[in-house]
């Protein structure tokens, strides 16, 4: 992904890319720039065809790819969410593709752009082969610390150490919402030049992961009111009981991970690689992990899986079963 931008540049384009992973703020960066790159200003309608879901038909692809362009050196095809590379989507119809990919003219690239990729899909290897599969994964947290010093630096912001931990404590962690978020806080700075903390309270949106976060916290730290105010104010802004339980039971679910990895010896950074979570998270599910032992989260967990399951059967209302739950691991 790296040499992506680098070798467009150079006008060193490979005849077909599949983009495909869960940041889709980054994805759609990259298509514009592949956009940017074959197509020259005032080409783009002449030389672009683009297929969604199930618009997107092999005859149909091949018979565009096989156009030659107008005015331009190259053609671009982008075919997005078209299912082909899946077992359960239209497999069949990305099968008839998989043969042309290894003879797509020289005058057109090809760009898939899909939410899920099987990468035992034949067509999937075709790509591989003829072309480049780049999966875009949310970036790890010191990869998105630089690119959010980076985004500060362009508008000639500052924020510290201890600011930005804040800051990616409290927003959602999709790149496109911190992007938001970060606009929100250089408008509101105006001509001052550092985020402070108290300019995150006040304008940052506060993603309902922070605040179930700070919610299992209270209940870790023994503090019943607390945790008890935080879930009247999430259930006030609308938001299910029962999702509020999926997200306590998966920090639930991620304490006694880190707990049991930390316990057999592995280091924050590896535990944070290994759970797909930011290293400050590692560090206050061991803090908390010290509530119960292993046992213990054990049975908090099964705790979740009751109360979810009782509330499925209609045995439990949900907004008060969750109330009772936290309750009882927060006294």
């Amino acid at each position: 992904m790296k040499t992506l931008k680098k070798d467009w540049k150079e006008h060193k384009f490979a005849p077909c890319y599949l983009f495909f992973g869960g940041e889709t703020y980054l994805i759609r960066e990259y298509e514009n720039a592949l956009q940017q790159a074959i197509l020259p200003a005032g080409a783009e309608m002449m030389n672009h065809d683009i297929f969604e879901e199930k618009r997107a038909v092999a005859a149909a692809i091949m018979d565009a790819a096989e156009t030659l362009p107008f005015l331009s050196e190259k053609r671009l095809i982008t075919i997005k969410n078209s299912e082909f590379f899946q077992k359960s989507g239209r497999k069949e119809e990305g099968e008839r593709l998989k043969s042309f990919l290894s003879n797509i003219p020289d005058s057109t690239c090809i760009l898939f752009i899909e939410e899920k990729v099987e990468k035992t899909n034949g067509l999937y290897k075709a790509v591989a082969k003829y072309g480049q599969a780049v999966e875009f994964k949310k970036p790890a947290e010191k990869d998105l610390a630089l690119w959010i010093r980076k985004r500060c630096k362009e508008q000639n912001m500052q924020m510290s150490e201890a600011v930005l931990g804040l800051f990616l404590q409290t927003v959602a962690h999709d790149m496109e919402n911190i992007d938001g978020e970060l606009k929100k806080l250089i408008d509101y700075k105006g001509e001052e030049k550092e985020i402070l903390a108290e300019d995150i309270r006040a304008v940052c949106t506060v993603s309902l992961e922070a605040r179930v976060f700070d919610l299992v916290k209270a209940v870790a730290e023994r503090k019943p009111a607390e945790a008890i105010q935080i879930y009247r104010t999430l259930l006030s802004m609308k938001e299910s009981p029962y999702m509020v339980l999926s997200l306590i039971t998966r920090q639930f679910r991620l304490i006694l991970e880190a707990k049991l990895f930390s316990e057999s010896g592995l280091p924050q950074d590896v535990i944070a690689a290994k759970l797909e979570i930011r290293d400050f998270a590692v560090r206050e599910y061991l803090r908390q992990g010290k509530r119960f032992s292993a046992a213990g989260w054990k049975q908090a967990m099964r705790d979740c899986l009751k109360t979810d399951l009782d509330i499925k059967l209609g045995q439990a209302q949900e907004e008060t079963a969750v109330e009772m739950l936290i309750l009882k691991y927060s006294r």
